[in-house]
């Protein structure tokens, strides 16, 4: 069965999940109303450390949020990856439109970035995570999401690829992490030659055995099992 650790939110503001597949190996290590703790072990069986955090949002109360990064910190000996929404930025670059942050917030930020010697990984795409919503000269944006790594680890990663997810139905965009995203694959094929699915496909009894057999016995990997459908004999249906 796949996993899943959900952790109710307070009020309106914050609330953690972390959901994994079943072939990942994955071990929470502890957890609280702001960040869920875990060592991920890969398919060649090194650990990363995955830290989903989310910042107090409450100003005066951020400093709790800080040290406990602090208290993960201590015990980390992984590579480790921190994610989640910071409720604050490290400086104005990263705001655009309404009043400046007190610069003492985004100091105490940037000092547990240092203290754990963190580098903040920038998206490969996009920029401001979180808008307000509003018109005009109210309009804001913040960089509030966002991934960290020791500054030591990001070379480990050679083809990490970070990417801003536009999400139409929140004030928060997602953002994602590939470890292997700019990784060259192994052949380049002819984009006309790419299998392509027609939904005329679904009246038809014996594409949909053809289907679901690739579906529930192929890759575990969505693009892979598309590519086995494609292989499939009798594959090539053409719609009238």
């Amino acid at each position: 069965m796949e996993g899943c650790l959900a952790v109710n939110a307070n009020g309106k503001s914050g609330g953690l999940v972390m959901m994994w597949k079943e072939s990942n190996k994955v071990e929470v290590q502890t957890y609280s109303s702001n960040h869920i703790d875990s060592i991920i072990k890969l398919e060649n069986d090194n650990p990363i450390r995955f830290t989903g955090f989310y910042g107090n949002a409450i100003p005066n109360k951020r400093q709790c949020s800080w040290n406990m990064l602090r208290r993960v910190g201590q015990s980390v000996t992984e590579k480790w990856i921190i994610e989640g929404d910071f409720n604050t930025i490290l400086d104005n670059a990263e705001k655009e439109g309404g009043r400046r942050k007190p610069s003492a917030l985004m100091e105490d930020f940037r000092e547990v970035v240092d203290e754990l010697s963190m580098a903040d990984l920038k998206t490969d795409n996009g920029w401001f995570t979180w808008v307000n919503n509003r018109d005009g000269t109210a309009l804001v944006k913040e960089r509030l999401d966002r991934f960290l790594m020791p500054t030591n680890d990001v070379a480990r990663f050679p083809f990490m690829e970070t990417k801003v997810i536009h999400q139409s139905t929140s004030d928060h965009d997602a953002i994602i992490l590939d470890t292997e995203g700019r990784k060259p694959r192994d052949s380049h094929r002819d984009p006309r030659l790419c299998f392509k699915y027609d939904v005329c496909w679904a009246k038809d009894v014996e594409a949909k055995k053809i289907i679901k057999e690739a579906w529930q016995k192929g890759s575990k990997d969505i693009m892979g099992k598309i590519e086995m459908v494609g292989k499939k004999p009798g594959g090539g249906y053409v719609c009238e």
